[in-house]
């Protein structure tokens, strides 16, 4: 069964729901597939490409297997996934943390997590601001700046807050 998307615009949750009902109601031992159309010139860049390198594979079949690379490595290279609007995140004095930065302080031997979700960050399941996350663990007033460290989707590292802030300030 080929379902075809070509000439018609459905939300990724509607097709999916109408892909997966498909299914169910196929016979399991028959593959399906969908069009799915991509530009014209990246089709011929890959056809171009498997010819140069001596490889006989179908072009299509081709970006079968790199979907399922892509599927592969998502999980493990979050910065693959685009889960939430790109703008969002948390303005925290000039530091921008975008939406789905990790934030992290040592204390006492633990290391307390929280991270930025949307335009808030979440510690223990509550929005909460970084000074009162500092104070929170430690029981007593202290930098924030000083003491929370960050790793943003871009970062490969964990760096300090104060750090981030001198970076941004020398933009």
């Amino acid at each position: 069964m080929v379902i075809l998307f070509r000439y018609l615009t459905f939300s990724v949750d509607v097709a999916h729901a109408f892909v997966h009902k498909a299914l169910e109601s196929e016979d399991k031992r028959m593959k399906t597939t969908i069009s799915v159309p991509i530009e014209t010139s990246l089709f011929i860049q890959l056809s171009d490409f498997l010819r140069s390198e001596g490889d006989k594979r179908d072009p299509v079949e081709m970006i079968s297997v790199a979907i399922e690379y892509w599927l592969d490595s998502a999980d493990w290279k979050p910065e693959l996934i685009q889960s939430e609007d790109q703008s969002a995140g948390y303005l925290w004095k000039e530091v921008f943390l975008p939406s789905g930065t990790e934030v992290r302080m040592a204390y006492k031997g633990a290391n307390h997590r929280a991270k930025v979700v949307g335009d808030k960050i979440v510690y223990q399941g509550n929005p909460i601001s970084p000074g009162r996350m500092v104070n929170l663990i430690s029981g007593t007033s202290r930098s924030a700046w000083r003491d929370l460290w960050v790793k943003r989707p871009q970062d490969k590292v964990w760096l300090q807050a104060e750090l981030v802030r001198q970076q941004c300030r020398a933009l």
